[in-house]
């Protein structure tokens, strides 16, 4: 039998995918570590990683070191990382996410349109009054990255009825958008939409993209929904032009800091949804992973090109 590279995890427990490793992987091992700092100490073994999210700090000794499968599709996590040789390899966990990712997007945008929280404080107070929900045909979806997520809630907003607005580095038509332009549009994007949706990747580019000054350019009827990165969208900007009734609303999954302090007054922001960072989660999120990440390893072993490759120079 070949002698074949160990494999390791990180930031989770090797034994879920026990089944999945031999089936697709036969032969091979799989090797966990407990924690970053068990990971740290050893890092000098590791030749192919997949990791939940990816330590800082650590890779100068990783002299082994070939591939890192990261689990989802942001890579922040991991770059820039200055320390980590330059013929190691990067894969993500793109497409893994997108039907799921592009449901929470239009569950939020209905749960604002139908007036949710508006039904629920009436059924509270067992009070029975008629008021006006809006609709989400004819309204204006804006898309701020149009990636594959992108295009998975173009087409369900399309589905909706609804007008698409995207943005995208490099611009491509689209069969679900109406229009995508190249990231200058952004500001048209906001000033014209009744939904935002962000799902950029954080860039030294997008980082503080979305502040105070872009973020006063929204109709105060509409709403956003960030799902891309905490650092993309200026919070406290966001939370004051709730206060102040300049937004109609808005639903945040990432945060600056996560998890988000207790002592955080986004908690009691009103018409802000806080959600801890799951809009890509699903049942059948960690055996997608492995799906990935055993065919990379095949991939690798035999000299071909990698699922979801990263650029590491252009960060995505």
């Amino acid at each position: 039998m070949p002698e074949f590279p160990v494999l390791h995890v990180v930031g989770l427990p090797p034994a879920i995918f026990a089944e999945a490793m031999a089936r697709d992987l036969p032969g091979r091992e799989l090797r966990g570590f407990e924690d970053e700092a068990e990971f740290a100490a050893r890092i000098g073994e590791v030749e192919i990683v997949l990791a939940l999210r990816p330590p800082r700090g650590v890779w100068a000794g990783a002299e082994r070191l070939r591939l890192i499968q990261i689990s989802g599709a942001g890579i922040d996590a991991l770059l820039p990382a200055p320390d980590l040789a330059p013929g190691v390899r990067v894969a993500n966990g793109r497409g893994i996410s997108g039907a799921v990712m592009a449901e929470y997007a239009l569950g939020w945008m209905l749960h604002f349109a139908r007036r949710v929280e508006h039904n629920q404080a009436q059924q509270a107070r067992r009070e029975w009054r008629l008021y006006g929900p809006s609709t989400l045909a004819g309204a204006t979806c804006g898309v701020l990255g149009m990636g594959a997520i992108g295009e998975a809630v173009a087409a369900r907003a399309k589905a909706f009825g609804m007008r698409v607005l995207a943005t995208q580095r490099r611009p491509k038509p689209s069969e679900h958008a109406d229009e995508v332009l190249d990231t200058s549009g952004t500001e048209r994007v906001l000033a014209e939409a009744d939904y935002i949706v962000v799902i950029l990747p954080l860039t030294p580019d997008t980082a503080g993209s979305l502040d105070a000054t872009l973020l006063s350019k929204m109709k105060p009827e509409a709403v956003l929904v960030n799902m891309a990165r905490g650092g993309i969208v200026d919070e406290a900007a966001l939370a004051t032009m709730l206060r102040e009734g300049r937004l109609r609303g808005a639903t945040l999954d990432v945060f600056d800091e996560e998890p988000l302090p207790e002592s955080s007054s986004l908690w009691d922001t009103p018409n802000l949804v806080v959600t801890p960072h799951v809009a890509g989660f699903s049942r059948d999120y960690l055996p997608r992973v492995f799906e990935i990440f055993a065919e990379n390893v095949l991939h690798f072993e035999a000299g071909e090109p990698l699922r979801n490759e990263i650029d590491r120079e252009q960060g995505y």
